[in-house]
């Protein structure tokens, strides 16, 4: 049996109208998309699934947080997110995607959302992640690791060339 099968909407028996889904998506959710830059997460996602006769109107309000590394210290910490993703699902002959548009055969029975949750939940989740994002403090001890390597690097572009490397890269310029 399919494990994401909990995210199917059921849209053939649907009648018109709104309709509100919760699904609340942890660990076990993320194991079932391979080579995900997300692990670990806990969160609350409420789907409002609007059918309409030409095409569903879907609103993904997502609220938790996941389990990432701090692009400062490489500590791993929970990143609070929330976020809320419109999708269109239209009609069409065959399945296929556009934008922010997708379309599926007209008569299907049902539709799974877990990809669009997966991905909104990466949509959701800044490009550069800090601990300050989440109200902590990054690990002192690689703070400051990082920071004598700065000091280290700094004072080796200071010192004066060596003349041996400065004479072989006359010899590149005369060619």
């Amino acid at each position: 049996m399919d494990p994401l099968l909990t995210y199917s909407i059921p849209v053939a028996s649907l009648r018109d109208g709104e309709h509100l889904y919760r699904f609340s998506v942890g660990k076990e959710f993320f194991r079932h998309f391979e080579g995900s830059a997300l692990r670990e997460g806990q969160v609350e996602v409420e789907l409002t699934f609007d059918k309409r006769p030409s095409l569903f109107q879907l609103t993904f309000q997502l609220e938790g947080s996941v389990r990432v590394e701090c692009d400062r210290c490489l500590e791993p910490f929970d990143l609070p997110i929330e976020d809320v993703q419109p999708l269109t699902v239209k009609f069409d002959e065959e399945e296929r995607e556009e934008a922010e548009i997708v379309y599926i055969v007209r008569g299907a029975s049902e539709f799974n959302v877990a990809r669009y949750i997966y991905e909104f939940i990466h949509l959701a989740v800044p490009m550069i992640t800090t601990h300050d994002m989440a109200g902590a403090s990054c690990d002192l001890e690689m703070l400051r690791y990082l920071e004598q390597n700065r000091a280290n690097e700094a004072k080796a572009a200071e010192e004066p060339e060596n003349p041996i490397w400065s004479a072989l890269k006359d010899l590149s310029k005369d060619n």
